[in-house]
């Protein structure tokens, strides 16, 4: 994460971003070092989480191994309970850096769970997506060396936008993404 890896991914989004808003009058590499250098400890602090994230379920897991019974499913299903959790929130929190840099990272994940709540059959249309795009990669490897990032961001990107547009449609403020108590979704 030090070397630059989620800087990297940030800023490859903030250019997918760009293209997606119709900007396409800009130079490549200046732009990417502006996003890379903007997004640097953010991105730098979500990267740690991730991987924070993947020992402590790594080791979970491993742990779970060892008990038998009741205790076992209920650790198992817990532990399954946040990776979903947090593939899901992956998918989105990049592009929510984006799209609301001011936020904290705290509240970009809390609004990439409630937005692929909310849109799960995007939410899934992105993942089948990917993994088609993915599988094209596979197939052809040299499209992978050169397009894989930059694909997936797109794909990610893409979604993201038409979930964007959505909630605007349907009078949640994308400055804040706060849904009613109510609908028994995470509030702000």
């Amino acid at each position: 994460m030090i070397a630059g890896i989620c800087p990297a991914i940030t800023a490859m989004f903030a250019l997918n971003n760009k293209w997606l808003n119709g900007e396409d009058d800009f130079a490549v590499f200046p732009e990417f070092w502006k996003s890379f250098k903007a997004y640097f400890l953010k991105s730098n602090l979500l990267g740690g989480l991730i991987l924070l994230t993947a020992i402590a379920l790594t080791i979970d897991f491993s742990l779970a191994n060892q008990f038998t019974g009741v205790l076992y499913y209920i650790i198992l299903s817990s532990s399954s309970t946040v990776i979903v959790l947090s593939l899901l929130s992956v998918l989105y929190v990049f592009s929510l850096m984006i799209v609301f840099p001011k936020d904290s990272l705290w509240q970009l994940i809390k609004k990439a769970i409630q937005m692929s709540m909310l849109y799960p059959l995007l939410t899934m249309w992105m993942i089948l997506s990917m993994c088609g795009f993915f599988f094209i990669c596979w197939v052809f490897s040299s499209l992978a060396f050169l397009f894989l990032g930059s694909g997936l961001s797109f794909i990610a990107m893409s979604f993201s936008h038409v979930v964007y547009k959505r909630m605007k449609n349907i009078n949640i403020s994308s400055a804040h993404v706060s849904i009613p108590k109510k609908r028994g979704v995470m509030y702000e």
